[in-house]
């Protein structure tokens, strides 16, 4: 009675395993799908709070050139106060 229905069912069987496989691999590959979209929108907010940060570093902090220029400053106005004191000390000298 096999013999009679063989050439009936394998096909049968094989076209439903076909499908199995066909959904498990569909379901694979949107799994992967949302995986590398969620890892991408991961990255993308990383990037985006490291560049936030970044921002708020610089902004926070004075550069090389920015401390040298305030010491040269500093220095110009100590140098004119000393130079003001000693105006005035030679007034009252003079005197």
């Amino acid at each position: 009675m096999w013999d009679r229905y063989r050439h009936i069912v394998v096909p049968i069987l094989i076209a439903l395993l076909a499908a199995v496989s066909t959904y498990y691999a569909t379901i694979a590959g949107l799994k992967l799908d949302m995986v590398g979209k969620a890892e991408q929108s991961f990255a993308y907010s990383l990037d985006k709070r490291i560049s936030s940060l970044e921002i708020r570093l610089a902004g926070n902090f004075a550069t090389k050139e920015d401390f040298f220029k305030l010491k040269e400053e500093l220095i110009n106005r100590l140098s004119r106060i000393e130079a003001r004191l000693n105006q005035k000390e030679m007034k009252f000298e003079n005197r």
